[in-house]
């Protein structure tokens, strides 16, 4: 496939797949599924049990500056070159966060059963959002799409292999194989460098201003904000609020409007 150089630079989490809301129905779910009363006024507590943990353990500061949060530890596989002892400790880490969870609610439930039974729920709502899957296959006809995102690496493999999306993918850049998280300049470098010499940038697409947005355009790069803030003027980027609403071919130059 002729793609004329043009790579165009895709966000993963609530871009192209739910990921916060997609977590909270996991949760609850999981909830009902182990006999906790009320689990809808209960899903905050599993978060709020999931922070309090990771902040506390041993490898916080670490996971945190790769770009991994305390609710993907709750399903993610943390085997890492970087941080070789975070595969055992997550095991770990989701038990008891669902240990805390389950005697505060009073429920007599194996909280190994509950950990198992979150990713089962959390993976079978990894689809892709209205329009995605269009819209990545339609940049892929004339364009490398590359993913860029944040997290652990097996987990966001995990996801787009789930998705359906991976088909239409040429390149994969994963916080945690990178060695930094979006917005550090040194994710953003390692893209940059894996360009050949006649590869640029015709369009970013992310659902955050502060770590796929404004990082495009202190590079140059033309960016897409999901879920802009219809008040908020600081930025020349089209602002759109499903991802099937960008329409390809996509402007090859500094400027979409």
């Amino acid at each position: 496939m002729e793609t004329g150089g043009f790579v165009v630079l895709v966000d993963l989490d609530d871009t192209l797949l739910p990921d916060w809301s997609a977590a909270w129905a996991a949760v609850e779910d999981t909830l009902h599924s182990v006999g906790v009363e009320r689990p809808s006024e209960a899903v905050r507590s599993v978060f709020a049990a999931a922070r309090s943990r990771w902040r506390s353990g041993p490898y916080f500061e670490r996971l945190r500056d790769l770009g991994i949060s305390s609710w993907e530890a709750l399903w993610a596989d943390l085997t890492l070159v970087s941080v070789p002892q975070a595969a055992v400790w997550g095991q770990r880490y989701r038990a008891e966060v669902w240990g805390e969870v389950l005697r505060t609610a009073g429920v007599d439930a194996d909280r190994e059963d509950a950990a198992r039974q979150f990713v089962r729920h959390r993976q079978a709502l990894v689809r892709p959002f209205p329009g995605a899957a269009g819209f990545v296959a339609r940049m892929a006809r004339d364009h490398e799409v590359w993913l860029i995102t944040n997290g652990a690496s097996r987990l966001q493999r995990l996801k787009l292999s789930l998705s359906g999306l991976e088909e239409h993918v040429a390149r994969v850049f994963v916080s945690s194989e990178v060695g930094y998280a979006k917005p550090h300049p040194g994710f953003f470098q390692a893209v940059s460098d894996a360009f050949t010499r006649d590869q640029s940038v015709c369009l970013v697409v992310g659902d955050s201003l502060d770590k796929d947005v404004r990082p495009a355009l202190a590079r140059g790069w033309p960016a897409v904000h999901l879920c802009g803030d219809p008040d908020d003027s600081d930025g020349p980027w089209t602002r759109v609020s499903v991802i099937g609403e960008v329409v390809p071919p996509c402007a090859h130059g500094p400027d979409l409007s």
